[in-house]
């Protein structure tokens, strides 16, 4: 009998394992889809800049924003980098990110977290800034085409988002 319950046990063990594993969808898998951002911090809904972003699995992104006064969105692209769960970018004109972001998801996935991480001259992390959730969402066909395609910097009115 106390054979049987231990064979059980581990059994069950196994299966807990497995299904929790199946619920965190691995960074550079599951970062790849288009976002929304939903929640920032230090804003409410209704001052929170409109954002998407859409990461693809080549390693390339693009971002639509609406930042400030702007009529339409602006369009930015780029490559991003992951290690392990940092995520780093840079833009098509050669320009970096403006910080570093640590990469987590919620919601079974469903949620993108990325928190920007301040850094020291030599990379090491010194401190967690600002976190901004994202909901996958895509952006309407008729904005992307309508946006303001920035290639270089000093061409954009209002500062990149990340």
């Amino acid at each position: 009998m106390k054979r049987i319950i231990n064979i059980l046990v581990s059994v069950l063990a196994l299966v807990a394992t497995a299904v929790s594993c199946e619920k965190a969808p691995k960074v550079d898998e599951g970062i790849v889809a288009e976002w929304q951002l939903t929640d920032m911090t230090g804003y409410e809904a209704a001052t929170l800049p409109d954002v998407y972003i859409e990461f693809r699995a080549d390693k390339n992104f693009e971002i639509y924003q609406k930042v400030g006064d702007v009529p339409r969105y602006r369009k930015y692209t780029g490559i991003y980098t992951i290690f392990s769960t940092t995520l780093a970018g840079e833009y098509s004109d050669g320009e970096d990110w403006g910080s570093t972001y640590k990469v987590s998801f919620e919601a079974d996935g469903a949620i993108l977290v990325l928190t920007a991480l301040e850094t020291d001259k030599s990379g090491n992390v010194v401190s967690e800034g600002e976190v901004c959730k994202y909901t996958k969402a895509s952006l309407d066909q008729k904005e992307k085409d309508a946006a303001d395609v920035v290639t270089r910097s000093g061409e954009e009115t209002s500062r990149r988002f990340l």
